[in-house]
């Protein structure tokens, strides 16, 4: 599965593809979307801290309860909390699907994708991403693995969040993009 700066590019490529464009001149605001949609591609894996990695924060429920949450305290009208609901539901379920195209080698294979639906878990049989190793006292193999695991994600994200971003930018330029209030 992973690591938690891939999902922090899924999800900020995930998020700002919905979210629209704001102002160019408000920096302020792209940080923090960056902070939010980074933070909610990586939040899933809180279940780490509680020993039940891949359960129900690895569902399509707890991305449609992070989407309903933001609809409820994003200010603006309801076209603007819509948008935001979105692409924080969407920056958050781009977790499941790396994880789902992510090789795991630790028990239970795979993630309660259906979660509430379905206890079931699943896994791609099409490993994109590499594991991330968790076992820090193999010393260099761990490291070997994880850095080799990271240039993968880099090289698979990082063109797509560019270009996520230079469509952004060039919307906020052509005037076509939706500017929050």
């Amino acid at each position: 599965m992973p690591s938690p700066v891939g999902h922090a590019l899924a999800g900020l490529a995930a998020g700002w593809l919905v979210q629209g464009t704001p102002p160019l001149s408000s920096k302020a605001a792209w940080t923090r979307e960056a902070a939010l949609f980074g933070t909610l591609g990586v939040l899933p894996d809180v279940d780490l801290l509680f020993q039940a990695h891949s359960g129900p924060t690895h569902g399509v429920g707890a991305a449609a309860l992070v989407g309903l949450v933001a609809f409820v305290v994003w200010p603006g009208q309801p076209a603007a909390r819509l948008r935001a609901a979105l692409a924080c539901a969407l920056a958050y379920s781009s977790h499941i699907l790396l994880d789902w195209l992510g090789s795991d080698s630790s028990a239970p294979i795979g993630i309660m994708a259906l979660w509430p639906l379905s206890r079931e878990y699943f896994e791609s049989s099409f490993h994109v991403f590499m594991a991330i190793s968790r076992r820090y006292w193999q010393g260099a193999a761990f490291w070997r693995q994880n850095l080799i695991a990271l240039a993968r994600e880099l090289v698979i994200l990082g063109p797509v969040l560019a270009a996520v971003v230079i469509a952004r930018k060039r919307r906020g330029v052509a005037g076509l993009g939706h500017a929050r209030p």
